[in-house]
């Protein structure tokens, strides 16, 4: 008999007899399929289980799974066909028939088959039924329990900390966990008492089966834990994830294909537990492994030596560490499940893992992606390679995840370019519309057939280097590195990091010249210059601001033409690359101007002169969006809100007239929170010209300096601050201190926040010294005197109290003589229309008038613009109202005017135009 037929005659007929061939062979196995023994190659204590299931199936945590050949091959360390004669000799299966008799081989295999077909149809018979009864059973068992439960909180969830999570409990506390097979049917059941002990109710199906811990609408990502409290951690780090508990590491794999095939395009995490031992297989981290080989998935585990799941990562660091490690353990395991259709072939090595040249696989190759479909020509034997081009070169290097989304990271090089280009596609996108057209649009030739597309889409997921990346949206402080508007990184990041975004600028950050050179020329000839000194002070602080946690804000420099206002803000930008390509506009919406914000963060925005084209409207409006750090609220089209863009910038402008007066030519006023965000100070000329004779000549050689060397002195400052950061942050804390001890206490808060911002400046400009090479005393005096012009216009008080009183003042100015009625009055003798109150004065020419004004036209028209109340606050202390005799509120009562009182609000003021026709 050939060793085939022997293999299979055994096989056949040793189906359900083998635990009998197993003991005549000395090999002991327990009677139990539950229970663990040792086991018979290894030895090993509780890790042994033989369920049998007809084939002497059986599997140790050590040794591997397999039938009862398999388990007679490693006992007696022996082949198959020996493994099998064994077989053979204790059911007295005659293997010794001779092959040279064709007629008794073809009976024995026909008899062979034939008993093989009835023994099948026997067993499928057997456990349909078993199937069956194992169903009602469990169905007997799950209505009583469910007629049980009541809904309430766990003793065991509180325990871990899980609180305010209703479940369905049992009388004695424990959770009554019902599990869904792929149609949504309850196919199983388990409870977990208070004390965490574990039990299938009796009957259940586990297999496939699972328990959803949410309900997202739109599921892009699934992930897989084994326990109900790990799942329920999970959901807490990634709650945007549809999350389910598998019960246990043997089913996440059945349940990773139930996912699959709901969700086929959803990304699929195993969220692992670690089962550390020291000389045991981990088997958490292999049963994850295969789950996600099997469904194309990705895996993330707790890190250490010491057994965890991501439950017990949680309550021993936090959800917000937690959450940390989980995102950045993410990495998707060799050989994920489409491999066994597209083999990755890549710069024409084919991966050895593979094996099968006839298999179809992607090629990437430096001319373009292909699909390769190998098949062999008949008449001369040879493969024969059928090619399709899917897309123009293109790289996956990593993935990459920010606060919200995962990402592919790609590279490419666009035709016609000098310089690659890396960027991040959305996990989401690929294979989709948007993911196509970003590519496209980025430089990528792409297929138009769409099945070839599929191809590609897949390839895309499952190919190339799996390092974390980091996807910013904002430039500045990133992992410990920072990121240029251009995407430049500058320090070593913590781990791979890539700016998601442009400034409309970000061609201009080129460097020309050395930072030494940029000291010789640009720095040399703008120092003693304070208003040079002090531009150059907001460039410096630009990435300063970010490592202190303070606000952005920036400096508006104005003075009629020719004060050289375009050389100090050029001055000051060339720090970071060439001035007039780095140069923004007022002129366009806020919404604009907040997104080059966000692509500015802890760096610097020059913007041209606000008095060219610029609408006032808009300006005030920008002005107050760009120092206020936080973007536009907007709805996104999956639901709910996008993530709010943020940001800390730096900005310097440049005008011939201040802020506060530019905007007023629109009729509107400038709050006063705008003007300690954007400090009004007004421009000094330079006196300090070196060796040229004449102003003119000093701006020329300013202006040649800057044009030929920018860019390389702002990055070397940047190094400087990534390496010397606690030196920096300590700088600004003594500077801080240093104006809080010089302001006067009478001083008004505004001007006090405005120190703050000072501050700042001269910190910038005394660390920035190692890039300037100025004298300590020199930057001191240059920030000094700016705070001087700033204070000299904005006031030592409260600018808002001081516009109060200024708009109080301007309506009586205006109306006080036409639209309140003296009294006695008499309306037929002098009509008023639009009346807004009465009036009396004095006997004496210097006495004040008394306006006892309607409250409505106070609150509407006097106070517009400003809370009615606080309004009437600061008048009072400025003596300009007069309150009732209880000091509460701001009304009181009328002299009689028709027999008559009324409630008014008492002002007291002499307007300029002091001559009554009383």
């Amino acid at each position: 008999m050939r060793n085939i037929d022997l293999i299979n005659q055994v096989t056949t007929e040793a189906a359900g007899n083998w635990p009998y061939i197993l003991q005549s062979l000395s090999i002991a196995v327990p009677d139990n399929p539950r229970k663990h023994a040792p086991c018979p190659h290894c030895g090993g204590n509780d890790r042994f289980r033989f369920d049998d299931k007809g084939k002497g199936s059986h599997i140790c945590n050590h040794c591997g799974a397999g039938d009862g050949l398999d388990l007679i091959k490693k006992v007696n360390n022996c082949d198959t066909t020996e493994a099998a004669k064994m077989v053979a000799n204790v059911l007295n299966i005659d293997y010794r028939v001779s092959e040279s008799d064709p007629i008794a081989d073809q009976k024995r295999r026909d008899e062979l088959t034939a008993k093989r077909t009835k023994q099948a149809e026997s067993q499928r018979k057997h456990e349909e039924l078993e199937q069956a009864e194992r169903k009602e059973q469990f169905t007997r068992n799950y209505s009583v329990l469910s007629a049980k439960a009541t809904t309430g909180e766990s003793e065991y969830l509180i325990a871990k900390g899980l609180n305010g999570i209703n479940c369905q409990l049992l009388p004695d506390g424990s959770i009554f966990l019902p599990l869904t097979d792929g149609n949504g049917e309850v196919v199983a059941a388990q409870t977990i008492s208070e004390i965490g002990s574990k039990k299938l109710v009796a009957g259940s199906a586990k297999q496939g089966s699972y328990h959803a811990v949410n309900a997202p609408d739109d599921v892009q990502t699934i992930i897989l834990a084994e326990g109900y409290a790990t799942a329920l951690s999970v959901s807490l780090m990634r709650p945007d994830a549809l999350t389910v508990a598998a019960i246990d590491a043997g089913n996440l794999t059945p349940v990773a294909k139930v996912m699959r095939s709901k969700y086929p395009h959803a990304q699929i995490i195993i969220a692992a537990d670690n089962d550390y031992h020291d000389d045991e297989p981990n088997t958490g981290k292999l049963a994850a492994i295969k789950a996600a080989q099997t469904v194309s998935g990705w895996l993330t585990m707790p890190k250490g030596d010491y057994k965890a799941d991501w439950d017990d990562y949680r309550q021993q660091y936090g959800l917000e560490e937690a959450t940390r490690a989980f995102n950045d353990g993410l990495y998707q395991p060799e050989g994920v499940g489409m491999t066994a259709t597209l083999q990755v072939i890549d710069g024409g090595k084919e991966d050895k893992k593979q094996g099968d040249p006839l298999k179809p696989h992607v090629k990437s190759r430096k001319d373009g992606v292909y699909w390769i479909t190998p098949k062999v020509d008949k008449v001369s034997g040879e493969v024969i390679n059928n090619e399709s081009w899917l897309a123009s070169p293109l790289e996956v290097i990593g993935t990459g995840r920010d606060d919200k989304d995962q990402y592919l990271i790609l590279r490419w090089h666009p035709y016609g370019e000098k310089e690659t280009v890396t960027a991040p596609l959305p996990l989401a996108d690929i294979g989709e519309r948007e993911g196509w057209r970003t590519l496209k649009a980025g430089g990528v030739n792409i297929t138009t057939k769409g099945s070839l597309r599929a191809i590609l889409a897949d390839w895309l997921q499952m190919s190339g280097n799996r390092e974390i990346w980091r996807v910013s949206h904002a430039t500045g402080w990133q992992c410990g590195a920072y990121i240029m508007p251009d995407g430049e990184i500058i320090g070593e990041p913590e781990r791979p990091v890539l700016f998601s975004g442009r400034s409309s600028a970000a061609s201009g950050y080129k460097v020309k010249g050395s930072a030494d050179s940029w000291r010789d020329s640009v720095a040399r000839l703008a120092a003693g210059n304070y208003s040079m000194m002090t531009g150059i002070a907001a460039a410096l602080a630009a990435p300063m601001i970010g490592l202190a946690g303070a606000d952005g804000f920036g400096i508006h420099f104005y003075q009629q033409s020719s004060a050289g206002k375009t050389t100090t803000a050029n001055t000051a930008a060339s720090l970071y690359g060439d001035p007039d390509a780095l140069r923004l506009t007022w002129y366009g919406t806020a919404l604009g101007l907040a997104n080059e914000a966000a692509a500015h963060n802890d760096g610097l925005m020059p913007l041209d002169e606000v008095g060219q084209g610029a609408d006032p409207v808009s300006v005030s409006q920008s002005a107050y969006a760009l120092f206020n750090g936080v973007g536009k609220l907007q709805g996104a089209k999956e639901g709910g809100n996008r993530d709010l863009k943020r940001w800390r910038t730096m900005a310097i402008s440049t005008g011939e007239m201040d802020m506060e007066t530019f905007i007023a030519t629109s009729g509107r006023k400038t709050k006063a929170g705008q003007l300690v965000r954007l400090l009004n100070i007004p421009m000094s000329k330079s006196v300090r010209f070196h060796e040229y004779q004449t102003g003119k000549q000093h701006a020329d050689a300013l202006k040649d300096a800057y044009q030929n060397h920018y860019g390389a002195a702002g990055r070397e400052w940047i190094k400087w601050l990534a390496t010397n950061q606690t030196q920096a942050v300590a700088t600004i804390r003594e500077c801080e201190e240093r104006w809080r001890n010089m302001i006067p206490a009478d001083y008004g808060e505004q001007v006090h926040r405005v120190g703050a911002r000072f501050a700042i400046l001269e910190a910038a400009l005394l660390t920035g010294r190692v890039i300037t090479g100025w004298e300590e005393q020199t930057c001191r005096d240059a920030i000094q005197h700016s705070y001087n012009a700033w204070l000299m216009e904005f006031g030592t008080g409260n600018k808002e109290h001081q516009q109060i009183i200024e708009q109080a003042e301007a309506f009586l100015n205006s109306y006080g003589l036409s639209r309140f009625a003296p009294l006695p009055y008499d309306p037929t003798m002098l009509p008023i229309q639009n009346l807004a109150g009465y009036r009396s004065k004095g006997k004496h020419d210097d006495d004040q008038i008394t306006f006892y004004t309607f409250p409505k036209t106070f609150e509407k028209e006097i106070a517009t613009g400003f809370n009615h109340k606080q309004f009437a606050d600061v008048l009072k202390q400025a003596g300009m109202l007069t309150p009732p005799a209880n000091n509460r509120g701001y009304q009181r009562k009328s002299p009689r005017v028709d027999g008559r009182q009324i409630n008014v609000v008492v002002l007291n003021f002499m307007p300029e135009e002091s001559e009554s026709t009383e």
